[in-house]
């Protein structure tokens, strides 16, 4: 039986059994049908040496014909479509993490910057960073690593709204756009993300592993230059309150804004 791509059976048993059965109740209604024409001499023309039985195969041949070549086509454009989606998904999606690659990311990175030029609404972006992720590498190995980043972005990814924007920006470090909020509710925004992950123990073979995050939150702000210098300074300015609060202590959101920095702790 042949397979696809997604390891999964282009013909499934039970459409073959549908399609078998369709085809004996329709070979019986054929061959019931060829009786009834040559009791009735309905086709006087027919040689009488031609069996009854063949009058019964040619219309449950057709309709057979007809069911399987619908059948197949649209399995076909179903399997078609898996792959397309497959192969864009390989295409903007981390493969360990499951989120929004770094290029994707800055893709959408652009289009929320031209927006917010174009008609003035806030932009802010979170920067989140795994604490200790180099000891825990170390102490439990690769497989642990891999296993924090892909639930650290499955929290993440659970815990924003639809319109936020999240991406894997580089080893175990995330970034998260928010767009239309300012810098108070995207603060607000990481430390509940914060709190979410401190509280989720991460289930393994063995001890569980306790993962928490820092957090560097800023706010987009106009001014002179490119929009991609612009949102590259959006990026230094998430990446400095980020230091900070890793500096601070680890497990913490710190702010950079326009009036200072500040360290800060929502609950």
């Amino acid at each position: 039986m042949r397979r696809t791509g997604r390891g999964r059976a282009l013909w499934d048993w039970p459409v073959l059994m549908l399609l078998l059965g369709l085809g004996i109740v329709l070979f019986g209604s054929g061959l019931g049908l060829g009786v009834f024409v040559h009791e009735r001499e309905l086709v006087r023309e027919l040689p009488a040496d031609v069996p009854l039985f063949v009058m019964g195969l040619v219309l449950p041949a057709v309709i057979l014909s007809a069911a399987l070549f619908f059948t197949c086509t649209v399995r076909l454009r179903r399997e078609l479509g898996n792959a397309r989606k497959s192969v864009a998904d390989l295409a903007t999606l981390d493969e360990l993490t499951g989120v929004p690659n770094r290029r994707h990311f800055f893709e959408r990175f652009d289009e929320e910057v031209d927006r917010a030029l174009r008609y003035g609404t806030r932009l802010s972006l979170i920067m989140v960073d795994i604490d200790h992720f180099s000891r825990t590498n170390a102490e439990l190995g690769h497989p642990a690593g891999d296993l924090a980043l892909a639930e650290v972005a499955r929290l993440l990814a659970a815990n924003i709204r639809t319109s936020d924007i999240i991406g894997r920006y580089g080893g175990e470090e995330f970034a998260i756009l928010v767009p239309a909020q300012g810098l108070h509710t995207a603060a607000q925004v990481a430390e509940k993300l914060r709190v979410v992950i401190e509280i989720n123990d991460l289930a393994m073979e063995g001890p569980r592993l306790k993962v928490t995050v820092s957090a560097g939150v800023a706010e987009f702000q106009k001014g002179e230059g490119s929009p991609e210098e612009l949102r590259d300074r959006l990026i230094r300015d998430a990446d400095t309150a980020l230091a900070r609060a890793k500096a601070g202590g680890r497990n913490r959101v710190a702010t950079h804004g326009g009036n200072g920095q500040r360290q800060l702790r929502l609950i």
